[in-house]
């Protein structure tokens, strides 16, 4: 059976290598094959190379690639990296993938803070650079002598440049020796907490005569008086605790609602305690028919947390999960929480590839539909306060910690039918990306989207999305990919005796009033550290283009042009002051393009 679907993932910003994001669930179900479609063992399939080497350029013999695709479809493959460098995975059917690498104490690249992984389609060349990761070692020793087979984690609070990650990641986990050591190599750089004791995760199912303690972070602190150790790329550091032993507190209660029925091969429900302070994953645990689904979490020290349950379900690769639940922990234990599981959400739609033989120019027309990434990003709308008052209100206790950078990533099957299923309520955001140069997004719509009078109405739902009640089974999207897309690359270029600055964007927004509304006409891009800029996959058109600096002086912060309303408008009519014009024709491909650096504030 063709298999494809959605992925969930949270995205966590600074992630540790190329190519690859946390991924908290990974869904994908049965479809019927397509219509007169080959049996699996009949599919053509490709071959992928590539290269792993290290800062150096030097190849990184005995690492291992593993290439996985995205949304379900195909097979996970892996590869060892020959003598030169060189590695070859085989067998690969049409889709879309993502490609990682291990390497005993090495770490992939980290990406800058904020951007999107990488893709690749069967066939391409992907290089893999690597880097020598840190080292934190140290002992836990308590009134009586070494502390002995406690758990030892490593918390990365900041990225390498020293910013404050959206989650807090424990990054690695060990248990102490004999000797009250330990140490945690291949780490990414950034700064960390440590902290010992508490439950252990390392196994899922370890038992430790520490786990009823709260942990003591380094040197021998709470959490709010810890110290940070920081690390960077082959460095290591010497982390000693001096163990505390405090006894903690415990979050106990009960799952209502989960499946029993062996039909279903039902497993236990999971449990996720999730710090609010830092949004970092406090620990987790199961519950299950063998207990009356009863659950309890110790260990726990004073602070705010977020509750929520959630059961998988086999087969029909469904999940069920409770509402996300707030609890503050302040002096004693917390009991008698109950977690009533429910179904979740799902979308249904149809990806429509319009060819234009005028144009010509796109790539991949065979594979197409399955090398096209649809995306459905959970979000909170904007409220406004009663009267005329212009500014938003925010009510951040309200958001679901575990939702924060949903993203649900679905690849369409060679009947070019795509569908979600496990997404919790709320408002999702839709967008596609095309599955090479040549295609532009040209519509996203409930229902056909054949004329340009119905895509005209319906410009709220690629600006908006879609919001979904609980347990709503929603279908008939529609995205549309045109043929016919342009593509710019240029500089950016200051005045004599002036310089370009740093963090830059470029924008295109639409110049034609007609498409002032339509969000798909609103691109952008980063300028690099040589000013150079590329934005592809343009709809042809007129458009005003600026460059600017972001508003928000950390620039892994910026949304968005096309999700954030009030910075569309502060472009636009920016752009327009400026009258920077540039037309392009359908599949038109400018390669030098030079945009004058011009800042409002000199005008």
């Amino acid at each position: 059976m063709l298999r494809t679907g959605f992925e969930i993932r949270r995205t966590v910003a600074g992630g540790t290598g190329v190519a690859f994001c946390l991924l908290l669930a990974s869904m994908s179900w049965a479809q019927e094959p397509p219509s007169g479609g080959a049996k699996l063992s009949e599919r053509p399939t490709v071959t992928t190379a590539g290269r792993v080497m290290n800062s150096a350029g030097e190849p990184l013999v005995g690492a291992v690639v593993y290439v996985s695709p995205v949304g379900g479809n195909g097979t996970s493959q892996s590869a060892a990296v020959d003598r030169d460098g060189n590695f070859k995975v085989e067998g690969l059917e049409t889709g879309i993938y993502r490609a990682s690498v291990s390497m005993p104490g090495y770490i992939v690249t980290p990406q800058p803070t904020g951007t999107e992984p990488n893709y690749y389609r069967p066939g391409d060349s992907i290089t893999l650079t690597m880097i020598k990761g840190a080292v934190i070692s140290g002992t836990v020793t308590g009134p009586n002598g070494p502390v002995v087979a406690t758990s030892v984690r490593a918390l990365r609070v900041r990225d390498d440049e020293g910013k404050a990650l959206p989650s807090a990641i424990v990054t690695r986990e060990r248990l102490t020796d004999d000797r009250g050591a330990y140490r945690m190599y291949g780490l990414p750089p950034g700064a960390y907490l440590i902290s010992a004791g508490g439950s252990v995760r390392v196994g899922g199912f370890t038992v430790s005569a520490y786990d009823s303690d709260t942990p003591t972070y380094f040197p021998s602190a709470t959490r709010d008086t810890a110290s940070e150790i920081i690390v960077r790329s082959g460095e290591e550091a010497t982390a000693d605790i001096q163990y505390r032993g405090e006894p903690g507190h415990s979050v106990s209660g009960m799952v209502v609602g989960a499946v029993q029925s062996q039909a279903q091969m039902a497993v236990g429900s999971s449990i996720t305690l999730i710090d609010v302070r830092d949004r970092s994953t406090f620990l987790g645990t199961t519950a299950s028919s063998f207990n009356n689904y009863s659950f309890g979490i110790v260990g726990v020290p004073d602070g705010e947390y977020e509750l929520y349950a959630s059961q998988f379900l086999s087969p029909g690769r469904d999940f069920l999960r409770s509402g996300a639940r707030r609890v503050t922990v302040h002096g004693g234990d917390v009991t008698g929480i109950s977690l009533v599981l429910a179904p979740l959400a799902s979308i249904e739609g149809h990806l429509v590839l319009e060819n234009d033989p005028k144009a010509g120019c796109a790539k991949r027309r065979d594979t197409a539909a399955q090398e096209t990434i649809i995306f459905a990003r959970r979000y909170e709308p904007e409220t406004k306060p009663a009267g005329n008052a212009a500014s938003k209100t925010s009510t951040p206790s309200e958001v679901p910690l575990s939702l924060t950078n949903w993203v649900a990533e679905s690849v369409p099957d060679a009947q070019r039918t795509f569908s979600a299923r496990n997404l919790e309520s709320g408002s999702y955001r839709i967008e596609a990306r095309a599955p090479a140069r040549g295609w532009y997004v040209r519509s996203i719509a409930i229902g056909p989207a054949q004329t340009a009078a119905a895509r005209n109405s319906t410009l709220a739902v690629a600006r908006d999305g879609i919001t979904l009640r609980p347990g709503e089974h929603l279908s008939g999207l529609t995205v549309t990919i045109t043929e016919g897309a342009a593509r710019l690359r240029g500089h950016i270029t200051a005045a004599e005796g002036q310089r370009v600055p740093a963090g830059l964007r470029v924008y295109l927004v639409p110049a034609e009033r007609e498409n002032a509304e339509n969000v798909l006409r609103f691109f952008e891009s980063a300028a690099a550290a040589d000013a150079s800029f590329a934005i592809d996959n343009i709809a042809p058109g007129r458009y005003w283009i600026i460059a600017r600096t972001a508003d928000d002086g950390d620039p892994a912060k910026v949304k968005s042009v096309r999700q954030e309303s009030a910075l569309r408008g502060r472009v636009i009519r920016e752009a327009e002051v400026l009258k920077k014009e540039v037309s392009l024709k359908p599949c038109e491909q400018s390669a030098d393009y030079e945009l004058p650096w011009a800042s409002l504030s000199r005008q």
